[in-house]
């Protein structure tokens, strides 16, 4: 039989009600992930990156491949098709690797904003700057004080925008 403690592997040490097992509910209010979860996007997007870098930069070899194929035309088309993709897998990789640096981020901020107990934290820039580095950036957030931190916007451009895409597909029975 499964261990019925499984699914709280996961947890944050602050969640599990007032005296719970996972400790007090200092820290649980205002966000919840699973730092996990998140770190496992981001070694499947790195190889995503390497294998859109090889794609741009491997051209002239892939276009080896068509030499023989038999058709001028196949390998003008081929040509041309290996060109195109591999300058879209090159700006797919310049992203992806802005999307990789920023989850880095991101789970880095939640684990400290999770050790010091930050409420309501999310992970923008200025919530960031906020978080202490250093021995004088945590001497001066245990000693003067903790600033506050920003709250979340209620309404992002991302969020009006997916409300928008999911209104059309709603069921309407």
């Amino acid at each position: 039989m499964a261990d019925p403690d499984a699914r709280n592997v996961n947890r944050a040490p602050s969640e599990g009600g007032e005296h719970g097992k996972y400790g007090g509910n200092e820290g649980a209010d205002g966000y919840k992930i699973e730092i996990e979860s998140v770190k496992g996007l981001i070694a499947p997007l790195e190889e995503s990156v390497v294998g859109a870098r090889a794609v741009k930069n491997g051209q002239e070899k892939l276009t080896g491949y068509l030499q023989h194929c038999g058709a001028p035309e196949l390998l003008e088309s081929g040509k041309g098709f290996l060109k195109e993709w591999g300058f879209g897998m090159g700006e797919l990789a310049d992203h992806a690797d802005a999307v990789v640096e920023r989850l880095y981020e991101a789970v880095a901020g939640y684990m400290l904003a999770d050790l010091l107990r930050v409420k309501d934290f999310w992970p923008s820039d200025e919530n960031m700057a906020k978080l202490p580095s250093g021995g004088a950036g945590k001497w001066s957030w245990e000693h003067v004080g903790a600033p506050e931190m920003e709250k979340r916007p209620e309404e992002t451009g991302l969020s009006k925008f997916s409300r928008k895409l999911l209104g059309e597909y709603e069921d309407e029975s």
